[in-house]
């Protein structure tokens, strides 16, 4: 999808993983100020929704590659048992990752605040920032 943007739109991205990679650095505080954040209220059943209808608009190019084949095996071949199987079993391993993510930041929290394991989280934050730089660069 990227190369159908155009250049300038590469490079705007690319310039955001750089800004997002040095915040991970700690070379350069990645916030945004506003009163437009601070209005923003996702709590409850209607920001759960909220957030899912945006990461479903923002994921849905990404999946459509693959959601097509099934509603093809729906639609021209009359499988509908096996369309609908197959349809299940991608909602689980797209959106199981994002629920243990979701569920376990406390105990992800816990692990990064214990003193045993500040050597490491340091390690990882600036491999994580490297990874980042790099793909802005490929980009």
């Amino acid at each position: 999808m990227l190369g159908d943007i155009g250049n300038y739109w590469q490079i705007l991205i690319g310039l955001v993983l750089i800004w997002v990679a040095l915040g991970i650095l700690g070379v350069e505080k990645c916030s945004v100020s506003g009163s437009l954040l601070y209005r923003l209220n996702f709590r409850g059943i209607s920001g759960a929704f909220g957030l899912g209808l945006a990461y479903g608009i923002l994921s849905g190019s990404c999946t459509f590659g693959f959601i097509a084949p099934v509603l093809a095996i729906i639609t021209v071949q009359k499988q509908i048992a096996t369309g609908i199987l197959f349809i299940i079993l991608f909602a689980m391993g797209h959106c199981l990752p994002i629920v243990i993510a979701g569920s376990s930041t406390a105990a992800v929290k816990g692990i990064m605040e214990n003193s045993a394991w500040q050597g490491a989280r340091n390690w990882f934050r600036k491999g994580a920032g490297t990874v980042i730089i790099l793909l802005a660069y490929i980009l």
